[in-house]
């Protein structure tokens, strides 16, 4: 996971190609002024859906993991808080159609979203966003979803 201030997303050029599209759109472009639901950004490789959801507590959710797509999740309007995993898990099968599976496991560390800040988790990498912190809240997050390199077709 790479979890920074959004301002400072520039640094991480170069790591991954979906990245590398969000980083110049982002810098042309305010994520604010995005409709709901989805916008592509470079087709079926780079898009963001961007929704309302109320946040919740760790009990009433579980950790998802994606295979073919990275999450770079920012907040528009709200905070929502995130966990990781610590120890050792299995990962489930992930649904094809979906790209995504659900898990239980430990809780190793927190961060929060909101205030300028970015999370960045690759696939495989389990995660539980959408938590609340102090009390639930609706947020309004864009979450871009980033084909994994070796997941691009030959040029």
């Amino acid at each position: 996971m790479i979890f920074d201030r959004l301002e400072n997303l520039s640094r991480y050029r170069g790591l991954y190609r979906g990245l590398d599209t969000v980083i110049c759109w982002l810098e042309q472009n305010d994520p604010a002024g995005l409709p709901l639901g989805r916008t592509e950004l470079d087709g079926d490789r780079v898009f963001v859906n961007v929704m309302e959801a109320d946040t919740r507590s760790p009990q009433q959710a579980q950790y998802e993991v994606h295979e073919k797509y990275m999450d770079l999740q920012l907040d528009l309007e709200g905070s929502e808080a995130f966990q990781l995993p610590r120890g050792s898990y299995v990962l489930p099968p992930v649904d094809p159609d979906a790209d995504v599976a659900f898990l239980e496991a430990e809780c190793g560390c927190q961060g929060r979203l909101g205030g300028g800040y970015f999370a960045l988790f690759p696939a495989r990498e389990p995660h539980m966003p959408t938590l609340h912190g102090e009390k639930p809240q609706r947020v309004k997050k864009a979450v871009f979803k980033l084909l994994r390199d070796e997941m691009y077709p030959a040029e």
